[in-house]
């Protein structure tokens, strides 16, 4: 089912359509460029449009650049995976370590922020160590 932006952009009002200009990463590439066409062809000024739009892309990437904080109970409990051995722990601690993340231009961040991928590195490797040894043990016991 291939969706018809032309005629939904015709349907929306001046507003929406500002919307959809301002909010771009919220849309398809596709609908937001017709949105624009749009705006033009109605003779709408899209100057103080654009600034907003720009100053919401620079907070977005500062948003991006910093990370988010990854839940404390969460973070305890793949610390409590990670020593008893488990998978899940590791995995976590990977997850946490690694993530990433593409802005609208396709550059990427990391997902969480610098304290909570020490602590899924830490996580990770505690939980390979704790793993490794218990294999060791057991093929040698």
């Amino acid at each position: 089912m291939k969706f018809d932006f032309i005629q939904q952009i015709k349907q929306k009002t001046d507003q929406e359509l500002t919307e959809v200009f301002i909010n771009a990463k919220d849309y398809n590439p596709e609908f937001v460029r017709l949105a624009e066409e749009e705006l033009q062809s109605r003779n709408i000024n899209l100057d103080s449009s654009k600034q907003i739009k720009e100053k919401k892309t620079i907070t977005n990437k500062q948003q991006l650049q910093a990370g988010k904080s990854g839940s404390p109970f969460y973070i305890f409990i793949c610390f409590l995976l990670a020593l008893f051995g488990g998978l899940l722990g590791i995995y976590a601690g990977y997850i946490y370590s690694q993530s990433k993340m593409k802005d609208v231009d396709g550059e990427e961040y990391y997902a969480y922020n610098e304290q909570t991928r020490q602590y899924g590195k830490i996580i990770m490797w505690l939980g390979i160590g704790i793993l490794s040894f218990f294999l060791l043990r057991y093929c040698f016991a």
